[in-house]
């Protein structure tokens, strides 16, 4: 299978459903981002999406921001691949190619939360090269707890 990664700088109406459908198959008992945040990711961040030829919805999304109090910091706000194209792979093949372009853009390391509950989003995170910096109880709300880990570019 052949992937490509597509950059969008604004999204349609269109596009925003799909995203929203997107964010509510990949997290289904925590709710789904809205219009209210794609639009401005996408405008003042970087949404970043893998795709196949002949298939119009992206197959993995990264939604990428800039850390205020530390902008040479990369922060991956949400990452996921569309459970349809899960466990053949593709979360690690399209997290390099998200670090490749975080590199790329200029900084320095990059930073995101994973739910303490979720080992296999751990275990690909630390095979390339994220490390664990402490657990964040309820970040995200009662029974939340989330990882918070980094990846250093050298």
């Amino acid at each position: 299978m052949s992937f490509y990664i597509e950059v969008p700088k604004k999204l349609t109406p269109t596009e925003q459903q799909m995203m929203r459908e997107l964010e509510q198959d990949a997290f289904p008992d925590f709710g789904a981002v809205d219009e209210q945040t794609f639009v401005p990711i996408a405008r003042y961040g970087k949404l970043i999406w893998y795709k196949q030829e002949q298939d119009e919805r992206p197959v993995a999304v990264a939604e990428v921001l800039r850390d205020y109090d530390a902008p040479q910091t990369a922060y991956i706000f949400g990452y996921y691949v569309r459970s349809d194209y899960q466990g053949q792979g593709l979360g690690k093949q399209f997290l390099q190619e998200v670090l490749r372009l975080i590199q790329e853009d200029g900084f320095n390391d990059v930073v995101l939360t994973v739910a303490t509950a979720n080992p296999s989003a751990v275990r690909v995170y630390e095979k390339l090269g994220f490390v664990i910096e402490e657990t964040r109880e309820d970040e995200f709300g009662e029974q939340e707890h989330r990882y918070f880990m980094r990846h250093t570019f050298c």
